[in-house]
């Protein structure tokens, strides 16, 4: 998928294909205030996009560099164009502009059942630096957090 699409910055006109994947995406979505917030403020968030060859959303990412850290806070894959690379790209490219910005480490915090997306992560070098214990509901389950030294 990645190397079929192109990954690019997404705009506010995108926000309801982005708030409608994110509702497939998650048992919990990110709400359209929260959406569009990451969108209209370039100066805080790197959102960034994947599109199929046909030209459709399949997946974004939406980042935070603070001082020397990147916070990836949210990765979302169309449910069908999953394992297909995207989500790999979407981390690579903000781990590049974040090498850029000179950050030192990335965080995140993933579902500790998500196998997909553990193994996603363990590929790029993130290891597990600590625990939430019942951080998610709906099924309840515990947060992992996962740090990569990035320069």
């Amino acid at each position: 998928m990645a190397a079929e699409g192109e990954i690019f910055r997404p705009t506010l006109a995108m926000l309801p294909a982005m708030l409608d994947l994110e509702r497939r995406a998650y048992s919990h979505p990110w709400s359209e205030a929260s959406l569009r917030e990451a969108l209209v403020s370039p100066d805080r968030f790197l959102c960034l996009a994947g599109r199929s060859a046909a030209g459709e959303l399949v997946g974004y990412g939406i980042f935070q560099i603070v001082a020397d850290e990147l916070h990836v806070h949210n990765v979302a894959v169309e449910p069908g164009a999953r394992r297909q690379g995207l989500a790999r790209a979407l981390l690579l490219e903000a781990l590049s502009r974040a090498r850029q910005a000179q950050v030192r480490v990335a965080h995140l915090e993933v579902r500790e059942g998500n196998q997909a997306a553990l193994a996603l992560y363990s590929g790029l070098g993130f290891q597990v630096a600590g625990r939430r214990a019942d951080y998610y509901d709906d099924p309840r389950e515990d947060a992992l957090l996962l740090t990569l030294a990035v320069s």
